[in-house]
């Protein structure tokens, strides 16, 4: 039976309707040919009122904004590609949607079965593609009758929304590809029955030299955040909070305490008898020598479908929600040790009186994305106050796609965004800044810290002094790039600064739209 003309059209029309039934209210496109039928629907559906659709020219940013989109929203967001090479620059933010637990939906358009395995122009095996990272793969038929089914999309993405994760949607089409776009049909949304309640996580008996270690925590777990300061409170337990855990600064959380326990000598002084760690941890080398040093390390898992946030793998219990803890009498002298080894806040100019002076320009109400690099440990170890909302890609913890991440936030967010990047993390994801003109721009500030190059391996082994002969080619790579120049071409206004003072200013009288300050750093060696 030949396919009826206007199949792929009502294929693209339909898909649209599912994503947006099924929640889906952001939706990103990056230009191609195979996907127009989903792209034009998607324009008609934005100019209905029905969704937000955002347009990149490249499809990696293109994954990462939809994931910065549903990371700060905590809904679904979608990216639609086209076929060939253009899915397989989608894989990043696959990989890290599925590790952070983030809601995203992938619709890529594929040739028919007749045109695969037969050397077809931009044509490759896009049928589970990403192989195990997607939590549900669906590879439909082509659209040839109006039985086609839609249900399954709405399903695929009930499933990205419930179990948090990315899911993939491969959609063969035939031509023709453009025409009239049908109207949107009417889908139901996909209702599903309540998962069953989740157990409650059994008592623990406690001990006065106990401590709590929280890493990346999701925006919305403002309840979870509040029992874990009052078990602090009610324990005496003093906590060491990672940045993207948003409790930096707040009662109870010891001041720079990731930096702290660098020092071999406070981490065998403050190693404690029961550690019970929140979300994934696990930034720094000595955070991760001082679990090991615990009596016993129970581990609580926010996301239940991510792996358990368990690097050192010496819990011997593993929760989905924080215990209660009983037979606790605190010890003001276990809480005092902290506090008197606690490290002073940054005093000369570098990452961390960045990360500080940043800090300090920011509402309570404002968000800060920050670099799973240098920029995040920098930021724990400076704050010495409460402060914004903060989010960072901690599911793979890489640099990648971190300017298209910070713009997606920055869409949905209902106040400032600032992203504090290094300058590498800016250089992997300049196509972030290729915005078509038409494109709305939020309320965004890029603070790059320049030291020139991979500073990050400076503090690791590689930077020891007798590797100094392949340190700077390998592992610096200084980059010798003018980023205010290049973030000025992109048509970002953009000032420079070399000291703390020159940065509050330039932060207190940023422009309106996106805007970045250039920080100057000393030189790494």
């Amino acid at each position: 039976m030949s396919p009826r003309k206007s199949d792929s059209l009502r294929a693209g029309a339909a898909v649209v309707a599912a994503l947006r039934a099924a929640g889906v209210r952001h939706l990103v496109v990056a230009p191609g040919s195979r996907s127009a039928p989903v792209a034009r629907a998607a324009a008609a559906a934005e100019l209905a009122g029905d969704l937000d659709l955002h347009v990149r020219l490249d499809e990696r940013s293109a994954g990462f904004l939809a994931l910065g989109l549903a990371k700060a929203s905590g809904q679904p967001a979608a990216v639609v590609c086209t076929s060939g090479t253009a899915v397989a620059n989608l894989f990043p933010a696959v990989v890290e949607a599925r590790y952070a637990g983030v809601p995203l939906v992938v619709v890529s358009a594929d040739r028919p079965p007749e045109n695969r395995g037969r050397g077809a122009s931009q044509t490759i095996d896009q049928v589970d593609i990403f192989g195990r990272f997607p939590l549900a793969s669906l590879d439909l038929p082509v659209p040839e009758d109006d039985s086609w089914p839609v249900a399954p999309v709405s399903r695929l993405v009930a499933t990205a929304r419930r179990a948090r994760g990315p899911v993939h949607l491969n959609l063969p089409l035939r031509p023709p590809l453009i025409g009239p776009v049908p109207d949107l049909p009417a889908v139901l949304p996909d209702v599903a029955s309540d998962p069953p309640p989740a157990a409650p996580p059994p008592t623990l008996a406690g001990t006065a030299r106990g401590a709590l270690l929280l890493g990346d925590l999701d925006l919305s777990a403002d309840d979870l955040r509040r029992r874990i300061l009052a078990l602090a409170a009610a324990t005496g337990w003093p906590v060491v909070a990672e940045a993207s855990s948003g409790l930096l600064g707040q009662p109870g959380v010891v001041p720079g305490g990731t930096a702290l326990l660098e020092d071999p000598d406070a981490r065998q002084a403050l190693a404690p008898d029961l550690l019970v760690t929140i979300g994934p941890f696990g930034l720094e080398r000595g955070v991760i020598a001082w679990v090991r040093s615990a009596g016993r390390h129970v581990s609580v898992r926010q996301r239940p479908r991510t792996d358990p946030p368990d690097p050192v793998a010496t819990a011997d219990l593993l929760l989905d929600d924080l215990p209660p803890v009983t037979s606790v009498v605190p010890d003001p002298a276990w809480r005092a040790a902290w506090w008197d080894a606690a490290l002073p806040g940054p005093e000369r100019w570098g990452l961390e009186q960045v990360a500080a002076t940043v800090w300090d320009s920011m509402e309570p109400a404002d968000l800060l994305l920050v670099a799973a690099s240098r920029s995040i440990r920098a930021l724990a170890a400076a704050v010495r106050a409460p402060g914004p909302h903060v989010v960072a890609n901690r599911g793979a913890n890489g640099i990648d796609g971190l300017v298209s991440t910070a713009w997606g936030a920055a869409t949905v967010w209902p106040g400032r965004t600032v992203a504090l990047l290094g300058d590498l993390a800016l250089l992997h994801d300049t196509n972030g800044l290729l915005v078509p003109a038409a494109e709305p721009r939020p309320d965004l500030t890029f603070v790059v810290a320049d030291d020139n190059g991979g500073g990050i391996f400076g503090t690791l082994e590689q930077g020891q002094p007798q590797y100094a002969d392949t340190f700077e080619r390998v592992f610096g790579t200084p980059h010798d790039r003018d980023l205010a120049a290049l973030l000025q071409v992109h048509g970002v206004p953009t000032d420079v600064v070399s000291d703390t003072r020159a940065l509050a200013a330039a932060l207190a009288t940023r422009p309106p739209g996106v805007s970045a300050v250039v920080a100057t750093l000393p030189a790494r060696r």
